[in-house]
């Protein structure tokens, strides 16, 4: 009903002027079918979104998107990433500091092993540095996977809200084949990611984390392997998912944009050829619809793309800045003469860098779904 009503709304906004000021002037059919929209639900999760996202993304104008584009600087955005990682490490220095420093005790009581000539002190202490570095670890793994399942939540929630409105205005660009296609496939698409990678690919992951650390708890007990089987299944389940889901939108997605281009076309000539003396108006009325529709939904596609792209960048850098850490505590380790205590902490580095692949590539899903719905509309422009 709403598409009827805008339509009509753009026919009086082109028979009621002695000139055609719209064709110069598109601002109040622009402000027109924005009235229309569901906007409500985006405009709730923006104001509810992390302060780190709100400062990375422009100020919401959709208006202004449409006449002169998203005002984005992608250097400005990289610098405040680059900072935020710097803060990030910077924080999570007490952590490296806590495992040198137990490092540090585990390697004076294995010199002192060597004067006692005893095994099972520096077993022991082995042992208990080893299991406070499992707690530490542990604990790092329960809050990391947390941030990205709420992740996986919050892109999926905004992702939720604005496609009813990419897909109306989709529709209303005259991508009516587009938006039937693809409307179900999008929408089962991120259902399915969110819930594979929470339910099963973030907890096997700890689950390999967890056996590899096992393994390096005492000797002759290799886990490796296992944990290494765990990691591959993990890699395999992420690019199944990303193979699957973007192969089918893309084809999907370009052959429901010829239909919609050549159908429009159609209708445009038809309304034009048969429908006397006003069907070249109501046929220039319908392009003036379409083209207002797709520059919106071109618009509040790329602001889309940016906030899915920001919500999963910032949780990345975070958990990049803990693998970092991690790693360097394993190269600084080694040279105090604990190579087993420095593999595991090199295992945790690993876990931490998979979940950050994991996160990234559902983000690149998501970023990507909403490129697509942008690009269709266009090319379904592009060939009328």
């Amino acid at each position: 009903m709403r598409y009827v009503i805008l339509f009509f709304l753009l026919i009086e906004a082109f028979f009621g002027h002695g000139r055609p000021a719209t064709a110069y002037d598109l601002t109040p059919v622009i402000r027109e079918e924005l009235a229309v929209l569901p906007l409500e639900p985006v405009e709730d999760y923006l104001i509810r979104l992390d302060q780190d996202v709100q400062r990375l993304l422009p100020r919401w104008d959709p208006v202004a998107w449409a006449q002169n584009g998203v005002g984005f600087n992608p250097a400005d955005g990289l610098k405040y990433l680059l900072s935020i990682g710097f803060k990030e490490v910077v924080l999570n220095f007490r952590l490296l500091i806590q495992i040198i420093a137990l490092a540090g005790v585990c390697s004076v009581l294995h010199r002192l092993h060597t004067a006692w000539l005893s095994e099972n002190v520096t077993d022991l202490a082995y042992a208990m540095t080893y299991l406070v570095i499992i707690g530490l670890a542990v604990g790092s793994f329960v809050t990391t996977l947390q941030l990205a399942r709420e992740t996986l939540d919050s892109a999926g929630s905004f992702l939720f809200a604005i496609m009813p409105v990419i897909f109306s205005l989709l529709m209303a660009a005259g991508g009516l084949g587009s938006a039937a296609v693809l409307h179900p496939m999008v929408f089962a698409g991120v259902t399915l990611i969110i819930h594979a990678i929470k339910d099963y690919l973030l907890p096997l992951i700890y689950i390999g984390g967890v056996i590899g650390l096992a393994g390096h708890l005492a000797e002759g007990f290799p886990l490796s392997r296992l944990a290494g089987l765990v990691r591959t299944v993990v890699i395999g389940g992420l690019g199944l998912l990303m193979t699957i889901f973007l192969g089918v939108i893309s084809i999907q997605g370009l052959g429901a944009a010829v239909s919609d281009g050549v159908s429009l076309r159609t209708a445009k000539f038809l309304t034009g050829s048969f429908l006397p003396v006003v069907g070249g108006a109501l046929a220039d009325s319908m392009e003036l619809a379409a083209g207002c529709s797709l520059v919106i939904k071109n618009a509040l596609g790329t602001f889309g793309a940016l906030v899915v792209l920001f919500v999963c960048l910032l949780p990345m850098v975070k958990i990049y800045a803990i693998a970092i850490i991690y790693r360097l505590a394993s190269a600084l380790v080694q040279p105090l003469g604990q190579e087993r205590l420095s593999q595991a902490l090199q295992e945790i580095a690993n876990t931490f860098t998979l979940v950050f692949g994991a996160l990234s590539i559902a983000g690149m899903m998501f970023f990507i779904s909403l490129t697509v719905l942008v690009t269709v509309g266009n090319f379904s422009a592009m060939l009328r």
